[in-house]
């Protein structure tokens, strides 16, 4: 799967089965302080109601990556990103990213919001080359913390969104 050949579009209801496998897949990597699932089929179907899914599709008709949006202008929010583990570390992360924060601002958003699960260390560095910065914490939701294997809580990111850049403009 070449990164570049894929298409970023919206998913439907069609695509929740194939959502949820590659949400879990690629959120296996949070089994050292999870212990359930990062989502679930009702979890996904109830999102597509209300949110908007943008996949990373190939030619053959198969998703590899995908990150979940809202808008509630002025501000955006972006989750979920997911990319498949096999298709990881070749910028299609990059490309969602970029394809979200393009949709919140035709949404008519001027900025955008994410949340990262503490344990995950290495996460506020990579949203930070994107230009988020911590802005703040939320703890954990109450109803879930019997999923926890340690203590977490999310690490609130912001960033203002400008201009669409050029590159936004091939995917």
């Amino acid at each position: 799967m070449n990164p570049r050949t894929v298409v970023i579009e919206e998913a439907g209801p069609c695509d929740a089965v194939e959502l949820v496998r590659l949400i879990n897949r690629a959120y296996r990597v949070e089994d050292f302080f999870k212990a359930a699932d990062r989502t679930t089929l009702d979890e996904v179907r109830t999102l597509l109601e209300r949110e908007t899914f943008l996949i990373a599709r190939a030619a053959d008709g198969s998703i590899h990556g995908c990150v979940r949006v809202s808008a509630a202008p002025p501000g955006g929010h972006l989750g979920m990103l997911a990319v498949d583990p096999g298709a990881q570390g070749r910028g299609l992360g990059r490309r969602l990213v970029a394809a979200a924060e393009s949709w919140a601002r035709a949404a008519g958003c001027s900025w955008m919001s994410l949340e990262v699960a503490s344990p995950r260390s290495e996460l506020p560095g990579y949203y930070a080359q994107f230009g988020y910065a911590v802005a703040g914490t939320k703890p954990w939701p109450q109803q879930a913390l019997h999923e926890l294997k340690a203590p977490a809580h999310f690490i609130v990111m912001s960033k203002t969104l400008g201009e669409t850049p050029r590159e936004e403009h091939h995917g």
